[in-house]
């Protein structure tokens, strides 16, 4: 529930922008649920979204001297949030229990027109991806994962060594990850349709 500031937004921005310790307690109390609602959603842990949205004000208070010149400070925050939530979320993509409990989650929601609407994004970023890889390279995932040829018949069918397809798919995977860690704001749900057949091994 969000509190009654006590001051007009710009007279609070001025103060904290001053070092005023009890404004910035009350602009924390204030943007706190919504910050943390937000870091749960993602995080799914009340102990990591508390942690995150620490780090998130904390930020905002080394960065408090240039706060006057912010025009919307809510958005600010905002994105503070939700670029510092991409940051460390990628951090941890490689943290198996993490990933575990993130994974339990969207099995759970799956089905809902959120995630539904999601993954149709996600579809949408992979095969903006496949398409920039090397034609050979496009071929061999294609080959793999849409058609679910082993390497033996890829190799067979484009005329290649096992050896040289193997070299492929490593190749176009890694540039695939690579893509959607540079690209995708929505990472996590990527994690969990990792498992899915077009998404396999690309973690």
């Amino acid at each position: 529930m969000l509190i009654n500031l006590r001051y007009n937004e710009d007279q609070l921005i001025q103060q904290i922008a001053e070092g005023n310790e009890i404004a910035f307690r009350e602009f924390f109390n204030h943007y706190y649920n919504r910050i943390f609602s937000v870091a749960f959603a993602f995080t799914k842990s009340a102990a990591l979204a508390e942690e995150m949205v620490q780090d998130v004000f904390l930020k905002i208070w080394l960065k408090r001297e240039g706060l006057p010149q912010v025009k919307k400070i809510e958005a600010y925050l905002f994105i503070t949030a939700r670029n510092h939530l991409y940051n460390e979320l990628r951090k941890k993509i490689h943290d198996v229990t993490f990933v575990e409990c993130v994974e339990e989650y969207f099995i759970e929601s799956a089905f809902s027109p959120e995630n539904q609407l999601l993954y149709k994004d996600s579809l949408r970023l992979v095969n903006s991806a496949v398409e920039k890889l090397p034609p050979q390279q496009r071929a061999v995932f294609e080959l793999s994962r849409n058609e679910g040829l082993n390497h033996d018949k890829i190799a067979q069918q484009l005329g290649i060594s096992k050896l040289t397809v193997k070299s492929h798919l490593t190749k176009a995977l890694q540039f695939i990850r690579q893509y959607l860690l540079r690209h995708s704001d929505t990472f996590l749900l990527l994690v969990f349709f990792a498992e899915k057949k077009i998404f396999k091994n690309i973690f």
